[in-house]
C-alpha cells in the first residue's frame, strides 16, 4: 500500500469514495470545482492510500490557525476507507500520516468531528489516541 497526497488524476476515485460516507449525496461539479482549488491551497493536506493502482481510502484535512492556540491545529475533515478494503489498517496508516504531517507543521492538536451514532469510527478514534471532549452543534441554512 502506498500513502501519498491527492492529484487532478484522482478526482473521479475520491468523489466515488466520499460518496460512500456521504450517501451518494455529492454533487459532482461543485465536488469537481473545489477539489481544484483545494489542490493549490498551502493549507489542505489531502490524501489517499493505493492498493494495485486503486484509491482505498481518502483522508482530508486542514491546518487552521485559531484565536484560541498558541500554535496551529489540524482538523480532519473525511476519512474513509472503501468498503472492501476495511479492518486491513488503512484508516490507522492514513490517520498515522495525518498526525504526522500534523506534528511536522507545528500543531499542537488534531480535532475532527464523527457522527453521533456511528459507533465503530467512535471506537477506531478512540483506539488511536483520540478523546471524546466536545458535542458539535449545526443550524442549517436555506
Amino acid at each position: 500500500m502506498e500513502i501519498r497526497k491527492i492529484v487532478l488524476n484522482d478526482l473521479d476515485e475520491i468523489f466515488n469514495l466520499l460518496n460512500q460516507l456521504y450517501k451518494n449525496q455529492l454533487n459532482y461539479e461543485k465536488f469537481k470545482e473545489i477539489y481544484k482549488m483545494k489542490l493549490n491551497d498551502k493549507n489542505s493536506y489531502y490524501i489517499v492510500a493505493i492498493e494495485n493502482n486503486k484509491i482505498i481510502g481518502v483522508l482530508t484535512s486542514e491546518l487552521q490557525i485559531k484565536l484560541h492556540r498558541a500554535k496551529k491545529q489540524s482538523f480532519i475533515e473525511d476519512l474513509i476507507v472503501d468498503e472492501s478494503y476495511r479492518n486491513r489498517g488503512i484508516g490507522k496508516a492514513l490517520l498515522q500520516n495525518a498526525v504526522d504531517y500534523a506534528k511536522n507543521n507545528d500543531c499542537e492538536v488534531i480535532e475532527l468531528t464523527s457522527y453521533i451514532n456511528n459507533e465503530k469510527s467512535h471506537k477506531f478514534y478512540q483506539n488511536n489516541g483520540f478523546n471524546k471532549n466536545s458535542y458539535k452543534f449545526k443550524k442549517y441554512l436555506n
